[in-house]
């Protein structure tokens, strides 16, 4: 592992006092400071620099509780340059455009087939988004964009920008950055889907105020990315959370990696349609061909009591409870936030059917000291965390 240079170590300053204030936090130095834990004179040495670039701005003061001189407080400044973060998953693709305060202020979306897998049409998919994105905002072009994020499913080499493996689309070694640098000019990074909802829930949403989060993504594709003592954990390889890749089955279902008996297997959104198809094959809440439609009919259904949509959310509970229970066990978190577009279809229903499944699975202790909680992001995770990441790349100094 290479030392830690002083320049990395005033970037990680930066990212950390950034940090603090997303979500439209206004904080005084003192609150930063406090949060980092560093003194004062060196908050202060970090937000003159952030000010001094345009990413920080006064506001109004705070009172102090000593009866002194009113200490000013900060704010992200909601301005130029926008950020674009992409969801690319095997269903959809989604472009956000932020502003610099990650403030959403444009959305475009296009459906994708499970079948359309070949790296230059799905790049092209990606670039036609980016670039309708930018185009639906008034007064914008794209050389008021800093940058764009790129979630990619699968195993992800971000600093060579190529796709290491994405089971579902059966891809190895895929430059997808310079596949997408040809079409499009603008600064890109990649990342996994997992990273981008965990640092979305840790900066946004319910992990914020939780040193040790699991936080699970339910789709096409499933796994999970943890915060350990306040840190997001990419692991060696920038792999941890393969845990739909973990074996739930001793030589049970194949799955798309090549494995047999993995977790995605049996809570992916293609073993939810295999249920559906198990409890009653003639379903009118089948739409052949589309996943998201299927889970939407179903997730409706099953919210008005219908027998056969809970009969089917109840039969995907158990595999998914004792997934859950899996990481539980292995990962003793405070808090297991559950989302995902398949999640966020069944809403609470959902943990209602799963929650006594991790109870049974998991120990005592752990069990004990968890909180399951169903992500309330209002904006797409995933898109939001990789504009985050476009933000720490290519904006702040």
């Amino acid at each position: 592992m290479r030392p830690r240079l002083s320049g990395d170590l005033r970037r990680a300053n930066r990212v950390e006092v950034m940090r603090s204030f997303y979500g439209g936090r206004t904080l005084t130095r003192g609150d930063v400071a406090a949060q980092l834990g560093v003194s004062v004179a060196t908050a202060g040495t970090i937000i003159g620099e952030l000010t001094a670039a345009g990413l920080l701005e006064e506001t109004q003061s705070a009172r102090s509780a000593a009866g002194g001189r009113p200490a000013s407080r900060l704010r992200m400044r909601a301005a130029a340059p926008y950020l674009v973060g992409v969801d690319l998953a095997e269903t959809h693709v989604i472009a956000e455009i932020f502003d610099q305060a990650m403030t959403r202020v444009g959305h475009f979306q296009m459906p994708v087939a499970p079948t359309d897998d070949d790296p230059d049409s799905v790049v092209g998919h990606v670039v036609d988004t980016v670039q309708g994105v930018i185009a639906a905002l008034d007064g914008v072009s794209a050389a008021d964009v800093a940058g764009v994020g790129v979630s990619l499913p699968g195993q992800v080499d971000r600093e060579g920008g190529v796709s290491i493996h994405a089971p579902n689309w059966g891809w190895h070694g895929v430059p997808f950055k310079s596949l997408f640098q040809k079409r499009c000019e603008l600064p890109v990074l990649l990342d996994n889907p997992l990273k981008a909802i965990t640092l979305a829930e840790m900066m946004f949403g319910e992990a914020g105020d939780h040193d040790d989060s699991v936080v699970v993504n339910l789709g096409t594709g499933v796994g999970l990315g943890v915060v350990a003592e306040g840190r997001l954990l990419r692991g060696r390889t920038n792999s941890a959370g393969e845990w739909g890749h973990t074996v739930l089955v001793a030589d049970g279902r194949p799955c798309h990696c090549g494995s047999r008996g993995c977790v995605e297997a049996y809570i992916g959104a293609a073993a939810l349609l295999d249920l559906l198809t198990d409890v009653d094959p003639d379903s009118p809440l089948l739409v052949p061909g589309d996943q998201a439609a299927t889970v939407a009919r179903l997730a409706e259904a099953a919210a008005r009591a219908d027998p056969v949509a809970v009969a089917t959310l109840e039969r995907f509970a158990r595999p998914l409870g004792m997934a859950l229970a899996n990481a539980v066990n292995m990962l003793n978190p405070e808090l297991l936030v559950v989302g995902g577009w398949v999640s966020a279809a069944f809403g609470e229903p959902l943990l209602a059917a799963v929650e006594p499944v991790v109870k049974e699975f998991s120990l005592t202790v752990p069990y004990d000291a968890v909180t399951l909680a169903a992500s309330r992001i209002a904006d797409n995770p995933v898109s939001l965390g990789m504009a985050v990441l476009a933000f720490e790349t290519f904006v702040l100094p």
